[in-house]
């Protein structure tokens, strides 16, 4: 019961600890990216109003392309966003991928503030919803959508759900569980199985429940699954 109480624990936290990795070691271009999600961003309120023809024609005059993009690799994981809701981990985005695949830089940084750089970022032009600055914006979360989403949409590949894109944050299970001080491993497996019925019906099926599985190297059992830990060992 140990085992189950155990293992049932690193199945419900494995996939965040897989995405968790910014309390843990990361690569150069992990760290950079974590840190500039989080840099503050000034709000642009006044744009260039172009259509995107002249978008895209200006950028070509000016000569500017995806071999200027000066970060290949993005964390879209905003405090902006986070001031409303938290459910799901980042989105990793290959910024330069995606700039290959568009071949037009306009096809995402679709305006250009009146003043200063010409390619900025999502969260220059849009960031919380329904802000009075500008009503005719939607938030940095729908614009992500509006954008990732319909793109996918209209080409016929790249994810288009919830999870498709995002690994979903598991509950905060300091608020859920109820076990008394120093608790016996029976409890704390009912008390898993109080929320998470399914995942222990699985697991009464798998072969570290039945103790059975294949026997290779046992002669005249070869092929066969009915031996194992719960009927061939003596006195164990």
């Amino acid at each position: 019961m140990r085992f189950f109480s155990l293992l049932m624990v690193l199945l419900l936290v494995s996939p965040a600890l897989a995405l968790e990795d910014e309390k843990g070691l990361q690569p150069p271009d992990q760290q950079a990216a974590v840190k500039f999600s989080q840099r503050p961003v000034e709000f642009i309120k006044k744009i260039k109003e172009e259509i995107p023809y002249e978008r895209s024609h200006r950028l070509l005059e000016q000569r500017i392309s995806v071999k200027d993009m000066e970060r290949s690799y993005l964390l879209l994981d905003s405090p902006i966003i986070k001031e409303n809701e938290d459910q799901y981990y980042p989105v990793r985005f290959m910024h330069a991928k995606h700039g290959l695949l568009a071949r037009d830089c306009a096809v995402c940084h679709h305006y250009a503030p009146e003043q200063g750089k010409e390619i900025v970022g999502c969260s220059s032009c849009h960031q919380q919803p329904f802000d009075p600055a500008a009503p005719d914006r939607p938030g940095l979360k729908a614009a992500y959508h509006l954008q990732c989403m319909a793109c996918h949409e209209k080409e016929g590949r790249g994810p288009v759900s919830c999870t498709g894109c995002h690994v979903k944050k598991p509950a905060d299970h300091s608020k859920l569980v109820r076990l008394p001080a120093n608790p016996e491993p029976d409890e704390v497996t009912a008390e898993c199985l109080r929320c998470h019925p399914d995942q222990g019906n699985d697991m009464l099926k798998t072969a570290h429940w039945l103790w059975r599985g294949p026997s290779p190297f046992t002669v005249g059992k070869t092929k066969s699954a009915d031996l194992g830990k719960a009927n061939a060992i003596n006195n164990y």
